[in-house]
């Protein structure tokens, strides 16, 4: 049984929500480490933000009275920052001075900047700060102290650099010349100024005018600590996405904390190593300081801590947050390292991705299956277990999943092409891509005939001088799939250095290769000859961006002799191409014998081209190919190979998807090297041709070498069948008076070259052909028109001439893009040339004819259908839906509409063809199986995204109409009560809360996609008046349905409405 899905597409927004500190339970305080996943709880040496956002004390140039805070009953200073907001900064005492006590060089690491006493006088930094235990300011003051020592009184006022690295990003103070500094008249170089305090738990209020605002914190032992990577299996190669929720971590409240932890023998911890940028902060000199022999004394238990079993599974590398694999003090390197940052300021969620979703934990590539590496942090570990799961790869049409081998695909169609394979998502945290020039990719492919690939190279050596190909260095290299046959370049054996040309034994023999070109020297031989070739692994590792003057030669019998250049200097300039070999150089090789070499020079005319090796760690995968299509001995020729590079659907999903589309090669174009070059071999959108039907075992095969789960590469295929079709030939009546347009129809699938074009099929115009006045191409006739059962045509008699077919404008147009339909219009002559063109006679009393030339029936043979054929065989077809209205289901759920009936005398090997016009005017075709007894069923599944309204369905049997029915498809009815509540939240009758419950609603069935389990809210920011008015108007049914989801996408988008 056959299922096919209607799909419809719909805008969606995903609105990802930024980590933050959690919003706060008081309308005006806010402070950094109120955090319910933390449990409100801070530890050690953290410094904790308290800010105050209050309209009454927002205006900068005005003065205002300091806002009235306390900590634990004592004064904590607030000051006023450009932004109107009001700022403090405090911190335990006594862990503070332990953490600045571990300072290297000032500035550097947990640097708190210099200590004041409590007792400092006023004039100092401009106010009094003695209800503190002291204070930290960010530059050298006269009296100051560092580390852990008893606090003196600060003497003179601070200058000089900033030291303070425990709060790199607080906010500018308010500097503006009508108001003191900060409101306050804080000293601007005491700014960010962190007051220190004792405590074991803390009260922070806020006393305004009206009730008081209050925060309680815990200030114990970090709590709720976790570590997470982002899979349970994990392939070779792939991307390790180490995530570490501990808010201890989080010493700066302002700023992305990065944390470098060295997990050798000797397990080191260090603050601050490279700034969230991964820029060199304290790497590098002795401002890097192990904190392992601290931790206990600035407030660490079991945390601070990190080791990682490596085992010969996970590897160290580096990414843009930690740009080498090790740091330095200036006298100890520390060549293991693993660097942690802070998704964002005062998150405490740590992990190992950079903005590229690059990780620097990977997994080998040699690593073994089912072996584990372990992590360990807090005293908890998680495994790293390596594996592989087996891959499926299905050919599914827009509206069909394929279910059978026998399924047939239409030409000038997209099929999307799926692959399942959880050991192709090396990153979790990114789209993958199937590239053919990455290594670790496998990549699905198609083979038709038998093409020349790598598959049997070998004997590759890099040549540092063009064209001297002695003394080359000898280079490693491989093809471990058989399927895509990419040669895998390993140079890792080579000499660092630059070099001009790279050449290889292709593994075949002269003869073997010319039996697969076409030599149009030989009789009953004609078509074209191409190279296919990737060298983008090339232009990424070995930084050759030209390839204007690189040539390919072949040589014969040993390395260097009886060459013979197919792409000259000049005929290329990127990369990758596909390019038609000279018929001159095919005929050449015919002559030649011996193993085949292939040698390819980047600077063949001195241009200074050259790769350069530097101990690459990838490997370069390269594509050379040798492609035919054509006629030899009466005998089609399509020798080629195609390679999906399909791409991730999303992050993490493990499947990848791309299309493949199919034309019909016919007599017009095989020999065209225009539509030749319209295939992709290598995309993820492929693009092929076929000459003949390709059925059963010679099906078309998509082939992908898997890794399965016991460890083993098999190959895994979707096979599906290509058939070729009948034409048919009809005109709109029976006869016609002089002067009437006479259309002509034509109906053969075949002739529908591209999925979203209109094809186009001219009358030959060239005087000096055979076969002018028919429809064809190059001297070639698809179709002719005759009357009187003589051709159409012009001729000229006595000096005067008459037209023919191509005199009326004449041309076969497709009715629409894919339809493989195609209508041509001619008004009927009085008077046409007679067979000979030597006179004129009238064309009353005569047939019309048209005739076919089809290049491949429905039996994959040539014939000609004519327009005076016996009618086609009507086919008694009994056909019904299950149902002919249905509703949209709810998000995740399915309807089904059963298409079933019996084809009365159906032909045997014929099927069904299904065309369905959807509500958007798109048509979707695609063939179902007819059983021994005619008889047929197909499932129609209708989820939450497809269109609603009328969808067409005809039912055509060797090009025959039999049926055609039609469904409606209606959206679920909106209940009363979210209409009413969108009225009333309209007029402001119900809250917020109220209204999104009717959304909720809407996204629970579907009406309205989210892609989020995430509850909705609306923000504190103005719903414009214009919204509200659209809630009005769709509650009145003055606005459809959809009108008022594009403006709740709106809110959306504009983060009003938050997921």
């Amino acid at each position: 049984m056959k299922y096919f899905a209607l799909v419809a597409t719909f805008s969606i927004l995903l609105i990802i929500p930024q980590i933050d500190a959690e919003a706060s339970s008081n309308p005006n305080l806010f402070v950094s480490a109120e955090n319910s996943q933390f449990d409100n709880s801070f530890s050690g040496s953290m410094v904790v933000e308290v800010i105050v956002i209050d309209p009454n004390l927002s205006n900068t140039d005005q003065g205002k009275g300091e806002p009235d805070v306390t900590i634990n009953g004592k004064s904590l200073r607030m000051t006023q920052a450009t932004d109107g907001s009001w700022y403090a900064y405090f911190a335990n005492v006594d862990k503070a001075k332990q953490a600045d006590s571990t300072v290297g060089l000032a500035g550097e690491g947990l640097d708190f900047g210099v200590f004041c006493s409590r007792n400092t006088l006023s004039s100092i930094v401009g106010i009094s700060l003695s209800e503190t235990d002291g204070f930290a300011i960010p530059r050298a003051a006269t009296g100051s102290t560092n580390g852990n020592t008893s606090f003196s009184d600060c003497t003179a006022s601070p200058t000089g650099a900033v030291l303070n690295n425990v709060v790199r990003n607080a906010k500018s103070i308010n500097t503006n010349p009508n108001v003191p500094s900060g409101q306050i008249g804080l000293n601007t170089n005491a700014w960010p100024l962190i007051q220190l305090y004792s405590f074991n738990e803390v009260i922070i209020q806020y006393n305004p005018a009206g009730s008081p605002q209050m925060v309680s914190l815990e200030y114990d032992e970090s709590q709720n600590i976790s570590m997470n990577i982002d899979r349970v299996l994990y392939p070779k190669n792939a991307e390790v996405f180490l995530t570490i929720n501990d808010f201890q971590l989080n010493q700066d409240p302002t700023d992305e904390d990065s944390w470098t932890f060295d997990v050798g023998n000797t397990p080191s911890t260090f603050y601050q190593a490279f700034d969230e940028n991964g820029q060199n902060a304290a790497n590098g000199w002795i401002g890097l300081v192990d904190l392992i022999p601290n931790l206990s004394k600035i407030g660490f238990e079991d945390n601070g801590k990190l080791s990682v079993n490596l085992n010969s599974v996970i590897e160290l590398q580096s990414n843009d947050e930690q740009p080498t694999t090790s740091v330095s003090d200036g006298t100890t390197t520390y060549v293991e390292i693993i660097t942690l940052v802070e998704d964002g300021p005062n998150s405490g969620i740590f992990d190992t991705a950079d903005n590229n979703d690059q990780s620097i934990l990977g997994i080998l590539d040699s690593a073994p299956r089912g072996q584990t590496g372990s992590i360990t942090y807090n005293k908890n570990s998680i495994s790293v277990l390596t594996g592989s799961s087996s891959a499926s790869v299905s050919l599914e049409n827009p509206t069909l999943t394929i279910e059978t081998d026998s399924q047939s695909l239409n030409p000038g169609s997209k099929i999307p092409v799926i692959l399942v394979d959880p050991d192709q998502n090396i990153n979790s945290d990114a789209r993958d891509h199937l590239d053919v020039f990455r290594s670790t990719a496998i990549i699905p492919s198609i083979t038709i005939g038998n093409p020349v690939t790598f598959q049997n190279a070998q004997d590759v050596q890099f040549h540092s001088s063009s064209p001297i190909l002695v003394g080359g260095d000898d280079s490693n290299s491989s093809v471990p799939d058989t399927n895509s046959d990419r040669l895998v370049i390993d140079s890792s054996n080579v000499a660092n250095g630059t070099y001009e040309m790279i050449s290889m034994n292709l593994g075949v023999s002269a003869s073997s290769l010319s039996s697969i070109l076409l030599d149009v020297s030989n009789s009953n031989t004609d078509g074209t000859n191409w190279i296919n070739y990737d060298l983008r692994s090339f232009e990424n590792d070995y930084g050759i961006t030209d390839f204007s003057d690189t040539s390919f030669t072949l040589s014969f019998g040993t390395l260097g002799t009886s060459s013979i250049a197919i792409i000259d200097a000049g005929d290329i300039s990127s990369s990758q191409g596909f390019i038609q070999i000279d018929d001159s150089d095919i005929a050449n090789i015919s002559n030649e014998s011996g193993m085949v070499f292939l040698v390819i020079d980047f600077d063949s005319t001195g241009s200074g081209d050259t790769l350069t090796i530097s101990s690459e760690e990838n490997k370069q995968p390269i594509v050379f190919d040798f492609f035919s299509f054509g006629i030899k001995n009466s005998k089609d020729v399509n020798n080629s190979i195609y390679r999906f590079e399909l791409e991730e659907t999303s992050d993490n999903s493990s499947t990848f998807d791309g299309t493949m589309e199919y034309s019909v090669a016919n007599q017009l174009n095989i020999f065209d090297p225009v539509f030749i070059e319209t295939i992709q071999p290598i995309d993820d959108q492929i693009k092929f041709i076929v000459t003949d039907r390709l059925i059963n075992d010679k099906g078309i095969f998509i082939s992908y070498s898997d890794l399965d789960a016991t460890g083993v590469f098999t190959t895994t295929s979707s096979q599906s069948n290509i058939q070729t079709t009948a034409g048919m030939i009809s005109s709109d009546s029976k006869s016609y008076r002089f002067g009437q347009p006479v259309t002509l129809t034509l109906n053969d699938p075949d002739l529908n070259l591209k999925n979203d074009l209109v094809d186009i099929y001219f009358v030959i115009d060239d005087p000096n052909s055979p076969n002018v006045d028919t429809v064809g191409k190059n001297g070639i006739t698809l179709l002719e028109v005759l009357i009187k059962d003589i051709r159409y045509k012009r001729c000229t008699v006595d000096g005067v001439s008459y037209g023919g077919l191509g005199a009326t404008g004449f041309t076969l147009v497709e009715t629409g893009p894919s339809t493989g339909i195609f209508n041509g219009v001619f008004k009927m002559p009085s008077k046409i040339c007679n067979k000979s063109g030597t006179a004129i006679i009238s064309s009353a009393g005569g047939s019309l004819d048209a005739k076919y030339y089809d290049s491949r029936d429905n039996f994959g043979n040539a014939n000609v259908f004519s327009l005076l054929r016996a009618p086609p065989t009507s086919y008694p077809t009994s056909a019904q839906l299950s149902t002919y209205e249905i509703v949209k289901p709810t998000a995740g759920q399915i309807e089904e509409i059963l298409l079933s009936g019996k084809v009365d005398t159906s032909r045997r090997g014929i099927p069904l063809d299904v065309i369905i016009t959807t509500p958007d005017g798109q048509t979707q075709n695609f063939g179902a199986t007819l059983s021994s007894a005619g008889s047929f069923k197909s499932i129609i599944s209708i989820n939450e995204n497809t269109l609603s309204g009328v969808y067409k369905i005809n039912l055509f049997h060797n090009n025959s109409l039999v049926k055609s029915l039609s469904f409606v498809v209606s959206n679920p009815p909106i209940p009363d009560w979210i209409k009413n509540n969108a009225k009333w939240w309209s007029s402001d009758s119900v809250s917020d809360s109220e209204f999104i419950d009717g959304l909720e609603y809407l996204i629970e069935k579907g009406l309205i996609i989210v892609n989020t389990d995430s509850k909705l809210s609306i923000s504190d920011q103005l719903i414009p008046d214009w919204i509200k008015n659209n809630a009005k108007w769709w509650a009145d049914g003055e606005i459809s349905d959809d009108d008022f989801v594009k403006s709740i996408q709106f809110l959306v988008k504009k983060g009003i409405i938050r997921i």
